[in-house]
């Protein structure tokens, strides 16, 4: 049976494991005129998160808005676009709405894991 200094430093282990992992995925949002998105998260590359992002949104005139390696988001407030990135979807959500004076509201956002 494995002491509980060992065990506990094994869950560590894999815990710190997971969190580099996550911390080398890319995520984007994509997002159109007539309001379409698309969300990509937990790719290797910024590019193929783009492009996932790109054409999940489904419309011709998607556009990213945002690329991020831990959580973004992007929120509307009258026509006006303005994102956020950060460690937790919930700061990059605050983020988000921040830039719109929290007027707004929030569109997309996704976070890798």
């Amino acid at each position: 049976m494995l002491k509980p200094t060992i065990l506990s430093l094994l869950l560590l282990s894999t815990f710190l494991t997971v969190q580099a992992q996550a911390a080398q995925r890319y995520g984007a949002i994509a997002i159109s005129r007539s309001g379409d998105w698309g969300v990509a998260t937990n790719y290797l590359s910024v590019n193929s998160a783009e492009r996932e992002a790109l054409r999940s949104c489904g419309d011709i005139d998607c556009t990213i808005r945002v690329s991020f390696r831990g959580c973004g988001a992007v929120a509307e407030y009258n026509q006006s676009l303005a994102w956020g990135v950060a460690t937790t979807l919930e700061q990059a959500n605050q983020e988000a709405l921040s830039a719109l004076d929290n007027q707004g509201e929030l569109i997309a956002n996704g976070c890798n894991r």
